[in-house]
C-alpha cells in the first residue's frame, strides 16, 4: 500500500504554528536595510507584512512565521536573481546571534556549542527543524522540516549554510570548510559554481538538506571558553525560549512529529526526546496548554482520516492501518466521535454531494 502526502494535513499543521510571533524584529531590520541599500522601497519589500515602517526600529520586536514568509517572498520576487543571496557573501559576527551567540562561544567544544544551537535555534527566528547527528566520521546538521516552500525554502537552507561556515571558523579560531552540502531539491538553472561558493562539494536530490563537516573538530576546544559565562546564557536561553516560544508553538511541533510519519506514531517519550525536553516536561507543558498527547494524537489523526477519506480511493480498513490503529473497529468508533458519522457515511456523504 502507497502512502500519499495530505495536503489538508499540512495545512493544519502550518494553521497551527504561522501566526505565532517568533521571528526577532533585527533579521527583518538588517533586510530591509540591505535592500534599501540597493535601491528597493521599503513599502514594496513590506506589502502584505502588515509590518509597519517605524517597527523595525523595536529591539525588542518579534513578527510571525507568516510575515517572515512574506517578507521573503518580496524580497525574491523584487531582485528576481536566483543568485543574489549566493553572491552576497557575508562576515558573521557573535552578537548578531545574540544570547545564543553568546552561549555558543563561551562553550568549552565546537560540539557543546553545537548542541546549543540546535536546542536553542528558535530562538533566532529559525522557519525550520535543525538536528544535528554523527553518521561515522561526519559530523551532520540536518533540516528535518521547513515551514515555507519553493524558492523560499531554497533562500532560507543556503542562506543558513553560507553561515555555517564563517560561523564555526570563528568559534574554532581557524579556517573551516564542510565535507559536503547536500540539498533535498533539484540542483537549479544557476551560472554559479555553487561547489566554490561554499567550498566543498554540492549534491542536490539528497533526502535531506544537510552540512556535513569532519567530527573530529567537535573536540576541538573554543578560544573564548568560560564554563561559568556558558552556564549562565544556556540558563537564560532555556527561559527565553520557554517564554517566547515553546509554550506556545510545542503543541504544532509535536503535531509536525506526528504528521511526518502517518502510521508510525511515536510515543510521548520518543516525541520528547526530538524535541530535546524531558517526557515529564513534555506531558506538563501540553497539560498546561488544555491538552494532551493523547488529545494531539487524536487531532492528527481525524485530520488524516479526513484527508485520505476526502482524496484517496483507500478502504477504510487501509486508512484505519495508516492511522495506526489495530482494530479496524476501534478506527470507526473514534470516526464516529470525531464526525457523528461513520467512514462510510462520511464518504457517501462526500460522494453525495460532489
Amino acid at each position: 500500500m502507497t502512502r500519499q502526502s495530505p495536503k489538508r494535513s499540512a495545512e493544519f499543521f502550518h494553521n497551527y504554528s504561522l501566526d505565532k510571533k517568533a521571528i526577532p524584529m533585527s533579521q527583518v531590520q538588517g533586510l530591509v536595510q540591505s535592500l534599501t541599500i540597493r535601491g528597493y522601497d521599503i513599502a514594496d519589500q513590506l506589502a502584505g507584512t502588515e509590518i509597519a515602517p517605524e517597527a523595525l526600529a523595536d529591539p525588542q520586536g518579534r513578527i510571525t512565521y507568516r510575515q517572515r514568509i512574506v517578507q521573503l517572498e518580496n524580497m525574491l520576487a523584487l531582485i528576481d536573481d536566483r543568485g543574489y543571496w549566493l553572491r552576497s557573501m557575508r562576515e558573521v559576527s557573535i552578537s548578531e546571534y545574540g544570547l545564543l551567540g553568546y552561549a555558543m562561544m563561551s562553550s568549552a567544544t565546537l560540539e557543546q556549542a553545537v548542541q546549543i544551537a540546535v536546542r536553542y535555534h528558535k530562538m533566532a527566528g529559525a522557519i525550520y527543524e535543525l538536528t544535528f547527528l554523527i553518521e561515522g566520521h561526519e559530523a551532520v546538521l540536518r533540516i528535518e522540516h521547513l515551514l515555507p516552500g519553493g524558492i523560499v525554502a531554497q533562500y532560507v537552507v543556503e542562506d543558513l549554510f553560507l553561515g555555517i561556515t564563517p560561523l564555526i571558523s570563528l568559534l574554532v579560531g581557524s579556517g573551516h570548510r564542510a565535507n559536503a552540502i547536500h540539498f533535498n531539491y533539484a540542483e537549479p538553472d544557476c551560472e554559479i559554481d555553487l561547489a566554490a561558493v561554499f567550498g566543498c562539494p554540492v549534491r542536490f536530490d539528497q533526502q535531506w538538506c544537510e552540512y556535513r563537516f569532519d567530527s573530529a573538530l567537535l573536540n576541538q576546544p573554543l578560544a573564548e571558553a568560560d564554563s561559568n559565562t556558558a552556564r549562565i546564557c544556556e540558563d537564560s536561553c532555556r527561559r527565553l525560549l520557554d517564554h517566547m516560544e515553546i509554550e506556545n508553538d510545542i503543541v504544532s511541533r509535536v503535531c509536525h512529529l506526528l504528521l511526518i510519519t502517518p502510521g508510525e506514531f511515536p510515543r510521548l517519550d520518543v516525541i520528547a526526546e526530538r524535541l530535546s525536553i524531558g517526557a515529564r516536561t513534555l506531558r506538563r507543558r501540553l497539560n498546561q496548554l488544555g491538552t494532551s498527547y493523547q488529545k494531539v494524537l487524536d487531532d492528527v489523526r481525524k485530520e488524516l482520516a479526513i484527508e485520505y477519506l476526502q482524496t484517496t480511493n483507500l478502504s477504510v480498513q487501509e486508512i484505519s492501518e495508516l492511522l495506526g490503529y489495530s482494530e479496524v473497529t476501534n478506527f470507526r468508533r473514534a470516526f464516529l466521535k470525531w464526525a457523528s458519522l461513520s467512514p462510510y457515511q462520511y464518504r457517501k456523504q462526500l460522494v453525495a454531494s460532489s
